[in-house]
């Protein structure tokens, strides 16, 4: 009889250590993984960014990412879907690529991380600068061959007095564009993320990288032509359908994972049960000390599961300080 109890205790004691680590582990609080990268660069893909300061809304502490970029803060109460908004991202010498992703709302998740890209302040303004200066180098040579062309014309006589006035002007207003295009490009040029570019993006980028500013003007245009537009629909739609699977997925494998809770806490409160019953044969055999590590060994479980003031570890409690009085 002493044997098999002592067998049973044994046996008990490593259930009850085991379920006490499977449901502390469940009762850690949820978290929003992620990683923080630079923009790839023609030839230079993006790196990571330590040190990055991430806060997200509602949240009291902030995030700080590691070396390597990844970053993980716990969202205590938080369910796969719920929504999450980012409130700041700093680095000092960084700002993000996409300031837009500030007050949107995103999809907490623990199993997909979220990306969050960075520009380098002074590599910014460097390739903006760098394009500038080609660009009005471009625009500067065109205008002037386009001048000369134009004197020669009326030179020859080959054009009249008014026609060359309204080449002149035409000229002017062209010159006027491209300069208003610079700007622009230069700085979409700059913050695009060559990790993450598709074809019309990189022909629009080369043409800008070549000073080539109206055609990318008009490739930008071709963005919105319908089949254009139709083609990257269907680009679009095909990842919104591998992100639907995804999620579903991520929503079976929740389910899956309530109900092994529900099954380890009841297997829990059965061993609870056990445990005690045992403390009671032993006390029965006058073995105070195996009935205290049985009646621990509940009062711990009880404690995870059903927190320290429930009336059940109370009245377990109050049998332990009696025996060890």
């Amino acid at each position: 009889m002493a044997l098999r109890l002592t067998t049973i205790r044994i046996w008990i004691c490593v259930a009850l250590l085991s379920i006490a680590d499977t449901v502390l582990a469940q009762g850690q609080p949820q978290s929003q993984v992620g990683y923080v990268r630079t923009i790839g660069r023609p030839g230079k893909p993006g790196v990571p960014v330590p040190d990055a300061v991430i806060r997200w809304r509602g949240t009291v502490n902030a995030t700080r990412s590691a070396q390597d970029g990844r970053f993980s803060t716990p969202m205590p109460g938080k369910r796969n879907g719920d929504p999450i908004v980012l409130q700041s991202v700093s680095k000092a010498g960084y700002e993000l690529k996409d300031k837009g992703l500030i007050g949107r709302q995103q999809a907490f998740s623990t199993q997909v991380p979220i990306e969050i890209v960075m520009v380098n302040i002074r590599q910014l303004e460097a390739d903006k600068e760098r394009i500038e200066k080609n660009a009005y180098k471009t625009a500067e040579l065109n205008y002037k061959k386009r001048l000369n062309q134009l004197q020669q014309q009326i030179d020859k006589q080959e054009i009249t007095i008014e026609q060359y006035r309204q080449e002149l002007d035409d000229l002017e207003r062209k010159y006027e564009s491209y300069q208003a295009l610079i700007s622009e490009m230069a700085d979409r040029y700059a913050r695009t993320d060559y990790d993450k570019l598709d074809s019309i993006d990189y022909h629009i980028n080369m043409c800008i990288e070549d000073g080539q500013l109206e055609r990318a003007d008009s490739l930008i245009h071709t963005v919105f032509d319908p089949e254009t537009v139709l083609e990257r629909n269907r680009a679009a739609k095909q990842e919104i359908e591998q992100r639907k699977v995804f999620a579903q997925s991520v929503i079976d494998k929740a389910l899956a994972d309530k109900a092994a809770i529900l099954r380890d806490l009841d297997y829990a409160r059965r061993v609870v049960t056990l445990s005690n019953n045992l403390a009671d044969e032993f006390l029965v055999q006058g073995d105070t000390g195996n009935a205290i590590e049985c009646l621990e060994k509940s009062l711990e479980i009880l404690t995870i599961i059903d927190g320290e003031d429930s009336e059940q570890a109370k009245l377990t409690r109050r049998k332990l300080q009696a025996l060890t009085q």
